[in-house]
């Protein structure tokens, strides 16, 4: 890692001014400092962020020379970085005469135009249908598989519907979050109404709900004004490990295998979806883990002891 030390300094609040302006010009500072904003939001039960710093601290130092990570070759590395790093942004849409869909593969966000002019963006390896015909009859409904952030016309209805549940807007601007088993909706300005099974509810801003093992929760006093991914990051709040992996895999178009790691265990931070290199160390470092990537697989394992 190219600035270990200032890293190091930097967790430990020993950065001189000049050393710390200097700092804030490299990527590393710009990945690192927003995953630590992100972590000063998150709930105290759910992360030590002084504990994760001091893990973080522990491994930078134990660093050697030659690391165990087996960089990449060098075709991959441009293969990386004309379908990664510059992180492709596309749309299409498959018109016919009842509906508008748009799909994203490994890596890309798409933006969109519902009929009433309300914006939509869509994360990587998602896609929405819209009934064009039943939405001028006045069931005005969006199906979305995935996750996407909503920018809706003022004085606009309509109702997203995933597999998890519907989400009902006015309005606003909102995130809403389907991943088989975890369902999210994240409330930015305006109002919306979730309901899924069991659970029925309206979101004001800075609120967010979410169902994950069964189990459904409202989060408040949240102060980010935009989801994380649409400055290519993405951010995790006690979460299952394996979610935080199928998501890299979605980012990076890389299979993961991790079959000696445990990928229940909750995990919460974040990673740059636009250096697979640096989402690695992110994820892998405060959970003692070493990678290794070959071609288009990563396979993960714990540290020896």
């Amino acid at each position: 890692m190219k600035n270990e030390k200032l890293i190091l300094k930097w967790l430990n609040g020993d950065l001189t001014p000049e050393e710390l302006e200097a700092f804030k010009k490299t990527e590393d500072y710009k990945a690192y400092a927003k995953i630590a904003d992100f972590s000063k939001e998150l709930k105290p039960e759910l992360l030590d962020t002084e504990q994760t710093y001091q893990d973080l601290e522990k491994r930078l130092r134990s660093v050697k020379k030659e690391p165990k990570v087996i960089k990449p070759n060098f075709g991959w590395v441009r293969y990386a970085a004309a379908a990664v790093i510059a992180v492709l942004i596309s749309t299409w849409f498959f018109l016919g005469s009842n509906g508008i869909d748009t799909k994203t593969g490994f890596g890309e966000i798409a933006q969109t135009q519902l009929p009433d002019d309300s914006e939509v963006i869509l994360n990587a390896g998602s896609s929405l249908t819209i009934d064009e015909k039943n939405w001028d009859s006045g069931n005005r409904k969006v199906n979305l598989n995935g996750e996407a952030f909503f920018k809706v016309t003022k004085g606009k209805k309509f109702t997203v519907h995933t597999s998890a549940g519907d989400v009902q807007v006015l309005g606003t601007q909102f995130n809403v979050k389907e991943r088989d088993s975890y369902f999210e909706v994240h409330c930015y300005e305006g109002r919306v109404s979730v309901t899924r099974a069991t659970d029925s509810l309206i979101l004001e801003p800075g609120e967010r709900y979410r169902f994950l093992d069964g189990t459904g929760e409202k989060i408040i006093g949240l102060t980010d004004a935009k989801p994380a991914w649409l400055d290519k990051e993405s951010l995790f709040d006690a979460v299952p490990l394996e979610l935080v992996f199928d998501e890299m895999q979605r980012q990076f178009d890389i299979k993961i295998e991790a079959s000696a790691v445990d990928t229940r265990q909750l995990y919460s931070g974040g990673f740059s979806n636009s250096d697979l290199q640096l989402a690695l160390q992110s994820v892998c470092i405060p959970l003692n883990l070493s990678y290794e990537i070959k071609d288009a697989v990563v396979k993960i394992s714990p540290d020896a002891p």
